[in-house]
């Protein structure tokens, strides 16, 4: 896979943040253990996580851009598992907002529905706007994950390494989502979604000391079920015309 110039710059500075800031000090470690740094800094820890997010979300890009169904953006279409995927996630989301409060979480549900409705129609990816929805909401996601990470680990400095760790996890399906979605566009448009997303997850952690107070569990129920209707709306739209896409192709 080649690597723009400007990827590798990006690369670079998601690998250099870490020990930037950590001379710098961010403060963060040492309200973690009271004052006693913890075994991994905060942001060493959020800068591997945020790195191997990119790595595989360039992967995803690389993998679904050498298919020959997407070589032609006008003639492209989604990959099945993505749109799988997708939902998946999105139904993760609305349920995960249920557990929590479920009548704003309907709310917020019905709105990211919606607001991924009304925007299919407009965008850059061979489906409108779809990809675009997904992208706002995934994002969105990241910035809240990185916010409830940081305050997480300047609580408990363990429990924030175990509570980073499962959001990798997640984050990376996230991202290969994100990168199959907008592959068929671009190499660059595939790239550039990929960074886009796990620069939103650091920029949500390094501002997580200020943001915490504002985001109340009311506001992030009503965010993470508004993410799960758009990816819902979003996954289910591009399931369909992968599908009909698919069909056309046999029948030719």
């Amino acid at each position: 896979m080649r690597v723009s110039q400007a990827t590798a710059t990006v690369l670079i500075t998601l690998a250099v943040w870490p020990i930037a800031v950590s001379a710098h000090g961010d403060g963060v470690e040492t309200a973690a253990a009271g004052g006693h740094e913890p075994a991994i800094p905060f942001v060493v820890a959020i800068g591997f996580s945020a790195l191997l997010g990119v790595a595989v979300g360039l992967g995803s890009v690389s993998h679904y851009r050498v298919d020959p169904a997407v070589t032609d953006v006008h003639d492209a279409t989604t990959r099945r598992e993505v749109t799988v995927l997708v939902i998946v996630l999105g139904l993760a989301a609305l349920l995960s907002g249920l557990t929590q409060q479920w009548l704003l979480a309907i709310e917020g549900g019905l709105l990211g529905g919606a607001v991924a409705w009304i925007a299919r129609t407009h965008g850059v990816s061979p489906h409108a706007g779809c990809a675009d929805a997904a992208l706002g909401a995934i994002l969105t996601h990241r910035v809240v994950e990185g916010v409830l990470v940081a305050g997480i680990y300047a609580t408990n400095a363990s429990f924030g390494l175990v509570a980073l760790a499962v959001l990798t996890v997640h984050a990376l399906a996230e991202t290969v989502a994100v990168g199959g979605l907008y592959a068929p566009v671009s190499r660059s448009w595939g790239v550039a979604s990929v960074l886009a997303v796990q620069f939103g997850f650091v920029a949500g952690a390094v501002g997580g000391g200020v943001l915490i107070a504002s985001l109340t569990p009311p506001v992030a129920t009503l965010l993470l079920a508004g993410v799960g209707g758009a990816l819902l709306v979003t996954g289910t739209t591009e399931f369909r015309v992968s599908a009909v896409g698919r069909q056309h192709r046999l029948e030719a």
